[in-house]
């Protein structure tokens, strides 16, 4: 078995990374103040593994089939890199789905940068906050990361925010998920529904800090807080082609919480180029390689998979990860209110990638 861990990994053996830092996966922050994070996800370089182009013939031949059509050309996503500051405040304006009272809900395309001083959305709220007609400065409450997506929630009202904020920490302290995910996921957990209680640590392998399982941490270990319990509920909701559609609840939060679960469950996220590498393949049968050598690369795919998604795994560095804040549930905000469930749709790139795939979301989701 070594020896077979020893081939799976030679195409990341020798090779020189960066190491930017990680960021807080998604889910809570508090205010929008600070500096930029940089962060592993990315369509950049410097993880891509270079593989040979197809030829010629080949190129022809995919043309003729049709296999150049996915989701990096039809319908695409939207890829807020090169947008000026106008084009993405315009682009969270038409993405508002609530609106009540102090609260503002966006449904945010992934690679969209959270905070930083260059072009994020902490640096357009006070644009968003004119084109919005809202009286107080905005600030973020809730978000999905950088590289997923779906929600952000936004507030101008300060005492709203601490509110929502010690109900989420409520919550969390109970059990109770408060925010629902949806992923595209290569490969289908086993069984199709449960909780996955994984302790997660961050390591230093090499030049990177990355999140990695600790299966049996020390009682010190947790008291020091160098490993925290992390436990997230999933649900198979749809599976075929190799692949799966799932819900995901997660009940504690810690960065890359959901990605690394699901790589530990064999069933990585479509997109995801930093923890997928952590399951390789014998024979077809998904094992887990050891996480100091399986180092961030671009996914690898099966080539059946990637014919049924027309592509080719030239063009893997740009496929987004397919990991979409879909609700959250937030309290009642005052007397005679009710709990309300904010919802973001999938975003047209997502709901190709399940057509292409032949999943079916849950009636009145999609």
């Amino acid at each position: 078995m070594r020896c077979i861990f020893r081939r799976l990994t030679a195409a990341g053996a020798g090779r020189r990374w960066t190491a930017p830092a990680l960021q807080d996966p998604c889910v809570f922050i508090p205010r929008v103040s600070g500096a930029a994070v940089p962060h592993l996800y990315s369509t950049g370089a410097w993880y891509r593994m270079d593989l040979p182009g197809p030829s010629p013939r080949e190129r022809g031949s995919q043309e003729r089939r049709g296999e150049r059509t996915s989701i990096l050309k039809s319908p695409g996503f939207p890829e807020v890199g090169g947008l000026s500051r106008e084009g993405l405040t315009e682009l969270l304006q038409r993405s508002l789905v609530y609106r009540a009272g102090p609260l503002v809900a966006l449904n945010k395309p992934p690679g969209l940068p959270i905070t930083g001083d260059e072009l994020s959305l902490s640096t357009v709220l006070p644009d968003l906050q004119g084109a919005l007609s809202l009286s107080g400065e905005l600030h973020v409450v809730k978000t999905a990361a950088r590289d997923q997506s779906g929600l952000v929630l936004l507030s101008t009202c300060h005492h709203t925010t601490n509110h929502l904020e010690d109900n989420f920490r409520k919550a969390r302290r109970q059990k109770t998920p408060t925010a629902t995910y949806w992923a595209v996921t290569v490969g289908t957990p086993d069984p199709p529904e449960g909780e996955i209680d994984v302790p997660l640590k961050l390591q230093t392998i090499g030049a990177l800090q990355l999140v990695v399982p600790d299966l049996s941490p020390s009682r010190g270990s947790v008291t020091r807080r160098e490993v925290k319990r992390t436990r997230t509920r999933y649900r198979v909701l749809d599976s075929g082609a190799g692949c799966s559609l799932l819900q995901l609840q997660p009940l504690s939060t810690f960065q890359s919480q959901l990605q690394v679960h699901l790589s530990v469950k064999l069933s990585p996220v479509l997109g995801d180029h930093v923890y997928s590498p952590r399951v390789g393949r014998v024979l077809g049968v998904p094992i887990s390689l050891p996480v100091e050598t399986a180092l961030p690369r671009t996914q690898v795919l099966q080539e059946a998979l990637l014919r049924r998604m027309r592509l080719t795994q030239q063009q893997m560095h740009r496929m987004p990860l397919h990991l979409h804040l879909l609700q959250l549930h937030l309290p009642a905000l005052g007397k005679g209110r009710k709990e309300t469930a904010v919802t973001a749709p999938p975003l047209e790139y997502f709901l190709r990638t399940l057509s292409l795939l032949g999943l079916t979301p849950p009636e009145g989701r999609g």
